[in-house]
């Protein structure tokens, strides 16, 4: 899928993972922009299945979601676009408790690498455990970071902008508490949890940009992937 084919590049993944709120789903799209890969938020499954399962059940949602479409990163179902319905944060915490399902992750993850393997260049793929569980034999591996204080000030700006809080000191530190709770959860889960790669490129974007973020993952793949740099540069955006 992603191998070498007698010593020439067919094509290329490269995984990002980390923590809620660390800006790797952004991060994905730009990057899959400017190398012209396709990208795929891992995260956006998991909340397609929980809005199927609120309409359908669990079972049938499974099933279901085989028929889910992804077009430039956004989520169709039977022709509709429902990336705005799997938005919500209702839809996300839901899609957070059904990802502790082994059955639910075993059909995500089937799902991601059909679609890794359908792609033409290559694709770019943010998650929890992308580069440990989904795709190992990933080229390049990235693990984004930032500091839960960082994250849940994201988190909260947005919030904020969308005007779903009020933008007080006190939504603020729950944002901070609920994130490093999220963390706990992530990490220490039976299955799949949360860590760094062996092989990843880490990166903590805390008070970084993500200009500046994209900017230090473009030049580590051309100082340190010169191969894969140029396979990539032959048609870069």
């Amino acid at each position: 899928m992603a191998e070498y084919k007698d010593n020439v590049i067919d094509k290329i993944i490269i995984t990002i993972d980390g923590p809620a709120g660390s800006g790797k789903s952004t991060v994905g799209k730009i990057l899959a922009e400017k190398l012209n890969l396709e990208h795929l938020s891992s995260g956006k499954l998991y909340r397609a299945i929980a809005y199927l399962k609120e309409k359908f059940g669990l079972t049938e949602a499974i099933k279901l979601v085989d028929k889910v479409e992804i077009k430039n990163g956004e989520i169709f179902f039977e022709g509709e676009n429902i990336d705005d319905k799997i938005s919500s944060e209702e839809i996300g915490k839901i899609a957070s408790d059904i990802s502790k399902i082994k059955l639910v992750r075993d059909k995500v993850n089937e799902i991601q690498r059909k679609l890794a393997k359908e792609s033409k260049r290559g694709i770019v793929v943010d998650g929890r455990d992308e580069g440990t569980q989904v795709f190992p034999e990933a080229q390049i591996k990235i693990f984004l970071d930032a500091s839960p204080e960082e994250r849940a000030k994201r988190k909260f700006e947005d919030l904020k902008k969308k005007g779903k809080i009020k933008g007080t000191k006190l939504e603020l530190e729950n944002l901070i508490e609920e994130i490093k709770k999220r963390d706990e959860q992530d990490k220490t889960r039976e299955i799949s949890p949360l860590k760094v790669p062996e092989d990843a490129f880490y990166i903590d974007s805390t008070s970084k940009t993500i200009d500046k973020v994209i900017e230090i993952i473009m030049n580590f793949i051309r100082t340190q992937k010169p191969e894969i740099w140029h396979f990539l540069s032959e048609d870069l955006k």
